[in-house]
């Protein structure tokens, strides 16, 4: 079976480390329930559309949604590549969960950072004062989150600021009272990647390992980066900050964030709106 699950992950051809160990991962799982199904190793018997069907509906029960879709897209796209004879259609309706991402509202983002303070070990209070400070006072895309050190941590203006390289490279404001969190951890760890973490790139379990320690009572909200990033922009769009240039900080790549983020915008009253628009 290890033979023939490489030779299928050799065949869909992973672009990198990272995809070449989630392509092992994926296919090896799925072998192994077809095995217990008592299929044969036989591409054109094992890669059809009712058994990778099938799969996600029993085999795939315990994960979410977005990983049950997830998985059934990897599968469907390995299935097509390996296959000449299995009867693939045009894909299936996506699983999908509602996309709206919400922002944290203030008394959210207010208990998150009490259950920051009160974490038992100095590494716990780190891991998580950090991660908020970076979703909230710098509005980091997940992927830049893990590989941010202290050294990117710059004076600009006066202010502390984030200097972010890669595909989107900028430097960003942090913004209060995050500022003093990360000003702290330079102090008193110069040099260390800033979540105090390192994590494989190709690890899809970075953010639960993370945080698998960190003590989260009932009320305190489940914790997502792209509702930090989310509530990081609102906050500085209701400050007035140039669109513009809000886009160019956050390093956007479309403005669906800000699609995101408009129902939840505080109204303003009428005439102060019309004022502005009128130029008085």
């Amino acid at each position: 079976m290890a033979d023939f699950a490489r030779a299928v992950a050799v065949d869909v051809h992973p672009v990198g480390d990272r995809r070449a160990v989630e392509a092992m991962r994926t296919l090896s799982q799925f072998l192994v329930w077809t095995h217990r199904e008592g299929l044969p190793l036989d591409r054109e018997q094992v890669f059809t559309p009712d058994v990778v069907s099938r799969y996600i509906q029993v085999g795939c029960a315990h994960l979410s949604e977005p990983s049950r879709a997830t998985r059934r897209s990897d599968l469907r796209r390995f299935a097509a590549a390996v296959t000449t004879k299995a009867p693939w259609e045009p894909p299936e309706e996506r699983l999908r969960a509602n996309q709206r991402i919400a922002p944290y509202t203030a008394e959210e983002v207010t208990r998150l950072l009490e259950v920051a303070g009160q974490q038992r070990t100095p590494v716990q209070r780190r891991r998580l004062q950090s991660f908020l400070a970076l979703g909230l006072g710098a509005g980091l895309y997940p992927r830049e989150t893990w590989r941010v050190s202290t050294h990117d941590l710059i004076e600009r203006h006066g202010f502390l600021c984030l200097a972010v390289s890669g595909q989107h490279s900028r430097v960003i404001p942090i913004s209060p009272p995050h500022d003093g969190t990360l000003r702290g951890i330079r102090e008193d760890d110069p040099g260390s990647l800033i979540l105090g973490y390192a994590a494989a790139d190709w690890d899809r379990s970075r953010l639960s390992k993370l945080l698998q320690n960190i003590e989260l009572p009932s009320d305190a909200p489940r914790l997502r980066l792209s509702r930090l990033r989310v509530t990081w922009v609102k906050d500085h769009l209701e400050h007035g900050v140039h669109l513009g240039e809000l886009a160019r900080i956050a390093g956007v790549a479309s403005w669906k964030i800000f699609g995101h983020v408009m129902p939840f915008m505080a109204p303003q009253p009428e005439h102060e709106v019309f004022a502005s628009m009128v130029r008085r």
